[in-house]
C-alpha cells in the first residue's frame, strides 16, 4: 500500500521524487529525460537511466542508500543503473558529492552499486563512493574519475571493455579490491591507495595500460593479478611503501605465490610521492587580529565554541571572543604553560607556582586553589589538566598525579607516577595513562590503583593518544609505540629523531607527529607504517591540529605551516617574530595560537 501511495503522488505531483524528513525518496523508478538532481535523496531500490537521457548530479549533492536485500544474496540492492546513457557528477572541493548507505551502522554491501553500460558520457569528479559492493561498476564505455575516495566497499570499481581514467584519488579501505578491472584500457595516475585487501586487481587486460605515480601503501597485497591471467605486466614508477625490493615483491600477487599466473615488473619510487589523492582548497593565512600579553604563550588554547582561554608567562589567564577583543584577564601570581581544562562553568589552570586553580569562565574569580609540595624538578614545561567525571586530574613536577573533586578543589587521591610528569594523562575505557620524564609509564584505574609500570627507557614529555585498541606514546629519543590497554606492546617504529612536548594526533586511520628535528612524519596507526614525512622550517615542540583535511603545526623559527593531511603537500604558511609551541585552535574560520613575541595571533583561512 505504501509503495502505491508513492507511485500515485509521484504521477500526480509530477515531483522527481516524494520529499520526506528533507530528503527526497526514490524507489524503483525509469528516467528517460534529462534529469537534475541537488539536494539530499533516499534511494530505496534501483533507480534506472536509459534512452539517452542525462543524469546530471550537482555540487554538494547527497544520495543515501537504503539497505534492503530482496534477492538474500547478503547484498543491498539499491543502486542506479545507466545504460545508453550519461551520468554527470561533477561536485567541487567545497561541495563534493556523497554517495553513501542510509542506515546508522555503515557497512560495505549495503547497497549494491553505480552501474553503467554503453554510457555515451560518465564523469566523476569530487565524489564520495561508500559502502557499496561494487563501486562504480561501469562496462562499454569510455569515462572518468577524479579526485574523489573510495571507501569502505567491497571493491571500490569494477571496469570492463572499455576505456576509463582514474586520477588524484584515494582508495582506502575497502574491504576486496580497491581498482578492479578487465580488459580495459586504464589511466591509473597520482592515487593513493591504502588499506585495502587488493589495491589494484588486474583481473586480465590485452590493451594499454599506465600505473605511474601512485602511491601504495598498507595494503595486503598493492597488486594482485587475476586467477587465470597469463601475461605479463610493467608497471610504472609508483611508490609501494618501502625500498626494500624483496619486500615488495611479497606485496605484489603474480608467478611468485601461483606458478599458473602471469607476472609483474614493478619500478619502485624511492620514496612517498608528492601530489598524490584529492587536494584541498587552495588555502591563505590572512592576519586577522593579535591580543598583546607581557610574556610568551606556550600552552594550547580552550574553548566553549564562544569565548577562548589561554594562560600566559606573564602570569595571567585570557578569555576572548574568536574576533580578538578581550572578555576579562586575570592574574595567577605565577607563570603558566600547562594546557588548561574546561567544564560547565569553571577554567582550571596549573603554574609554576605549584598551584591549581579553578576559576570561573564567566569573569575569572577564582573559585578555589590547590597547592602541592616543591620538588627538584621544579622548572620547564607543566603537564596540561584532563577533567573526568567529577575528577580533575593534575599531573606535577614532583611525580605525582593528584585526583581533585573539581567542585570543591578537595584531594581525592594521589599516585606516585614517577618525577617529573611534564605531560597530561589520557583517559580511555577506565584507565589513566600517565606518562613521565623517567621513562615510566603507569597505568592507573580511574580511582587512582596502580595496576601496571613500564619502563620504556627515555624519557615521555607528550600526552598519550589514545586509539581504539589502546594507546600510542612517544619517547624523546623517537621511539614511537603503540601499546594495549594493559600495556602489551602492538608495534613499535624507531624515527631516530629528539622529539620533545608535541604529541601524536590521529585522523582517518593515521597519526601525525612534529619533531624536535624540524619533520612532520605520517605513519598508520594500526601498524606504525610510515607513509610519509616533511621538512618544517624548524624543530617543533608543537602538537600539531587536523582539520579539514589539513593539518597546522607551528614550529621554534615562528612559522605556522599548513599541510594536506593525505600526502604531505605543502598549502601555506605564515612567518612571525618568535617560536610557536602552542596548539592551534581554529574557531569561526580563525586560526588562533599564542607564539613566544608575546602574543596571541588570530589568522583568519582564506579558500581559494
Amino acid at each position: 500500500m505504501r509503495r502505491l501511495l508513492v507511485v500515485a503522488l509521484l504521477l500526480f505531483t509530477g515531483c522527481a521524487g516524494l520529499k520526506t524528513g528533507g530528503q527526497t525518496l526514490l524507489e524503483d523508478r525509469i528516467i528517460n529525460t534529462d534529469t537534475v538532481w541537488q539536494g539530499d535523496y533516499l534511494i530505496d531500490g534501483k533507480v534506472r537511466v536509459v534512452g539517452g537521457a542525462t543524469l546530471t548530479i550537482k555540487p554538494g549533492t547527497r544520495l543515501f542508500f537504503v539497505r534492503r536485500d530482496r534477492d538474500r544474496d547478503g547484498l543491498g540492492d539499491a543502486a542506479i543503473e545507466v545504460e545508453h546513457a550519461s551520468l554527470l557528477a561533477l561536485g567541487t572541493v567545497r561541495q563534493p558529492i556523497e554517495f553513501r548507505s542510509a542506515e546508522n551502522d555503515p557497512r560495505p554491501g549495503d547497497w549494491l552499486e553505480i552501474k553503467v553500460d554503453f554510457a555515451r558520457k560518465l564523469q566523476l569528479s569530487h565524489c564520495l563512493i561508500r559502502d557499496s559492493a561494487h563501486g562504480l561498476h561501469a562496462h562499454f564505455s569510455k569515462g572518468s574519475l577524479e579526485d574523489s575516495v573510495l571507501r569502505n566497499n567491497i571493491d571500490g570499481t569494477r571496469f570492463g571493455q572499455g576505456r576509463y581514467v582514474v586520477r588524484r584519488c584515494l582508495v582506502v579501505g575497502n574491504r576486496g579490491k580497491g581498482l578492479n578491472f578487465r580488459n580495459s584500457e586504464m589511466e591509473i595516475r597520482d592515487n593513493i591507495l591504502r588499506g585495502n585487501r587488493a589495491g589494484l586487481f588486474i583481473f586480465e587486460t590485452d590493451r594499454p595500460l599506465t600505473v605511474v605515480g601512485n602511491n601504495f601503501v598498507a595494503n595486503r597485497h598493492h597488486v594482485r593479478l587475476g586467477d587465470f591471467f597469463r601475461g605479463d605486466i610493467k608497471l610504472g614508477r609508483n611508490w609501494f611503501g618501502t625500498r626494500d625490493r624483496q619486500k615488495i615483491d611479497t606485496l605484489l600477487y603474480d608467478r611468485g605465490e601461483d606458478a599458473t599466473i602471469g607476472s609483474l615488473w614493478a619500478e619502485p619510487a624511492d620514496s612517498w610521492l608528492p601530489g598524490t589523492g584529492p587536494c584541498p582548497a587552495a588555502l591563505h593565512l590572512e592576519p586577522d587580529a593579535e591580543l598583546f600579553g607581557d610574556g610568551f604563550f606556550d600552552a594550547g588554547a580552550v574553548s566553549d565554541g564562544q569565548t577562548i582561554y589561554l594562560p600566559g608567562w606573564d602570569g595571567s589567564a585570557y578569555a576572548f571572543d574568536s574576533r580578538g577583543q578581550r572578555v576579562w584577564k586575570q592574574a595567577l601570581g605565577e607563570v603558566a604553560d600547562a594546557g588548561p581544562a574546561l567544564d560547565g562553568g569553571r577554567l582550571y589552570l596549573q603554574t609554576w607556582g605549584r598551584e591549581v586553580l579553578a576559576l570561573d569562565r564567566s569573569n575569572g574569580r577564582p573559585l578555589w586553589r590547590f597547592r602541592y609540595p616543591e620538588s627538584a624538578h621544579d622548572d620547564h614545561r607543566q603537564g596540561g589538566l584532563v577533567r573526568v567525571g567529577k575528577q580533575l586530574l593534575v599531573p606535577a613536577w614532583n611525580g605525582r598525579l593528584y585526583a581533585l573533586d573539581a567542585g570543591s578543589g578537595k584531594l581525592l587521591w594521589k599516585q606516585d607516577c614517577g618525577a617529573p610528569l611534564r605531560a597530561a594523562p589520557a583517559v580511555a575505557r577506565g584507565r589513566i595513562f600517565q606518562p613521565s620524564g623517567s621513562g615510566r609509564l603507569s597505568i592507573l584505574s580511574l580511582d587512582g590503583q596502580l595496576l601496571t609500570t613500564l619502563d620504556l627507557g627515555a624519557p615521555l614529555l607528550s600526552t598519550p593518544l589514545v586509539t581504539a585498541g589502546g594507546v600510542i606514546l612517544v619517547t624523546r629519543g623517537g621511539d614511537v609505540l603503540a601499546l594495549d590497554d594493559d600495556g602489551r606492546q602492538l608495534w613499535r617504529r624507531d624515527l631516530a629523531e629528539t622529539c620533545y612536548y608535541g604529541a601524536p594526533v590521529l585522523s582517518d586511520g593515521l597519526l601525525y607527529l612534529a619533531t624536535a628535528a624540524g619533520r612532520l612524519h605520517c605513519l598508520t596507526a594500526d601498524r606504525g607504517e610510515p607513509l610519509w614525512s616533511v621538512d618544517l622550517a624548524g624543530p617543533s615542540y608543537a602538537t600539531p591540529l587536523i582539520a579539514g583535511g589539513r593539518i597546522f603545526v607551528g614550529d621554534n623559527r615562528g612559522v605556522m605551516q599548513v599541510f594536506n593531511a593525505l600526502n604531505g603537500d605543502p598549502l601555506a604558511r605564515a612567518d612571525f617574530t618568535n617560536a610557536i609551541q602552542s596548539t592551534p585552535l581554529l574557531i569561526d574560520g580563525r586560526l588562533v595560537f599564542g607564539a613566544r613575541d608575546s602574543r596571541i595571533h588570530f589568522l583568519r583561512l582564506r579558500e581559494d
